[in-house]
């Protein structure tokens, strides 16, 4: 298997069986400067022992040995190895008889090599429900594979193992590589050109005098309002972890006669937090975004930035 380390090639042999091997360091020998390095690697009631001169050379060793064992000391290929394993540990998960992780691999040579990433389309799903056969195409620059299998996701690494083994068999040189790239990043051009071709000739409203006045009186109207939950608003510290930032707003809306409405965003923001927005029905309308590690936080931190905006804006 190229690119594959021993101890690569266990851990996706036994994961496909729900197998996980364990390592232990077993023994140091030799001097301080020249130590050797004893490992044993195991799973059931199966094991090796492997020396190395680094902890990294000796967990290799111990899962060559291991594998060496399982297979009978045979230099044989992915299928034979598969069919060895599959007597000694029964059946894997997958029955597409492919060995290791094809679509990582897939992945892996598009990045060394700087190609667009493979994409991966569901084609065809037929048979009744207990007898389902799933087609997926892999396609990468100009190629094209598909695989078929009981799932989507065997069906899917037979699609990659093809492609994979397609790129390696005959590889594109790099000007067909460059001439598929350009061709493809033109096309994109020019469905982002069509998209918004008819945009010229739109007809976009703009910001008036009529309406430029009523947001001006708006926000004098807003320095002029006084009211219990105002007041509140002015003496209140937002950043307080006791403040009922949501309470406090549906307050200050109840007292002003607006509608404060919360929307979930569905998407998370880079760094995983839940999105809200909340809408105040002032005008113009106010909206308002938080986040959080919870939904509910993130609805208090939209809150909180509304009452912020609110409290800029009514402060006398």
């Amino acid at each position: 298997m190229p690119m594959k380390t021993p101890v690569s090639i266990l851990q996706e042999l036994l994961s496909r069986r729900g197998i996980t091997p364990t390592y232990e360091l077993v023994q140091i020998e030799g001097a301080i400067h020249e130590p050797t390095f004893r490992y044993r690697v195991s799973f059931n009631d199966k094991d090796a022992m492997g020396a190395g001169r680094s902890k990294k050379e000796a967990k290799h060793a111990a899962a060559k040995a291991l594998i060496d064992k399982l297979t009978g000391h045979l230099a044989i290929g992915g299928e034979q190895m598969e069919a060895a394993l599959e007597t000694m540990l029964g059946p894997s998960g997958y029955d597409d008889k492919v060995m290791g992780n094809p679509i990582g691999w897939l992945q892996e040579m598009c990045m060394a090599r700087r190609w667009p990433p493979p994409t991966y389309e569901t084609e065809m799903e037929v048979g009744l429900p207990h007898e389902r056969q799933f087609t997926i195409a892999c396609t990468v620059l100009k190629y094209r594979e598909v695989g078929q299998g009981k799932s989507k996701k065997i069906a899917k690494r037979i699609a990659a193992h093809k492609m994979y083994t397609r790129l390696q068999d005959s590889p594109p040189d790099s000007s067909q590589v460059n001439q598929i790239i350009d061709e493809e990043a033109n096309e994109e051009i020019n469905q982002k050109l069509n998209r918004y071709a008819d945009l010229k000739d739109a007809h976009i409203p703009t910001l008036t005098n009529q309406h430029s006045f009523k947001v001006a009186q708006f926000h004098k109207s807003l320095k002029a309002l006084f009211g219990k939950a105002l007041t509140k608003l002015q003496a209140a510290k937002l950043s307080s972890p006791d403040l009922n930032c949501v309470q406090l707003l549906q307050e200050i809306a109840s007292e002003h006669q607006f509608d404060v409405t919360y929307v979930e965003i569905e998407e998370k923001t880079y760094s995983d937090c839940y999105q809200c927005l909340v809408q105040l029905s002032t005008l113009p309308v106010a909206v308002c975004q938080g986040a959080g590690e919870t939904r509910a936080d993130a609805k208090t931190s939209a809150a909180r930035n509304a009452l912020e905006y609110l409290k800029i804006m009514t402060t006398k």
